[in-house]
């Protein structure tokens, strides 16, 4: 029997008028949370912060971010058993929401357009949903 894999993921949970932020990178058919795999030795905020400023062109704010969340999740894309952990964090931020290069599309998203999202986002989605902080 294999072992599995886990992917440490970090998520920024980005709400605004009912809505949380999901971004589709190029190439790819579904949508994410804005973050991704923290790099090695990386502190959560290191990680989260890096992820950010690259797909969305902000700066988190430090002393704002808060852990919200665990996930584990099978991963989209890899081959089983591949399994993703995703911290998913709150925080403000400075700046203007912009794509990136890396960055296809970006979207506000309720719980209606869950089947458009990765396994680990539809359950970040479920959880926002049942705490009423998105419609």
């Amino acid at each position: 029997m294999s072992q599995l894999t886990y992917l440490d993921v970090l998520a920024w949970i980005c709400i605004d008028k009912r809505k949380v932020l999901c971004a589709r990178t190029i190439g790819n058919d579904i949508f994410y949370l804005p973050g991704g795999k923290r790099q090695p030795g990386e502190s959560n905020w290191e990680g989260i912060f890096r992820e950010v400023k690259e797909e969305l062109n902000v700066s988190l704010i430090k002393e704002t971010l808060k852990e919200c969340l665990v996930v584990k999740e099978k991963a989209h894309g890899f081959s089983a058993p591949t399994w993703v952990e995703m911290r998913c964090f709150t925080a403000d931020y400075q700046g203007d929401l912009t794509a990136s290069s890396e960055i296809e599309e970006i979207a506000w998203f309720g719980l209606k357009d869950i089947t458009h999202c990765a396994p680990a986002n539809q359950r970040v989605l479920e959880y926002l949903a049942e705490q009423q902080l998105i419609d």
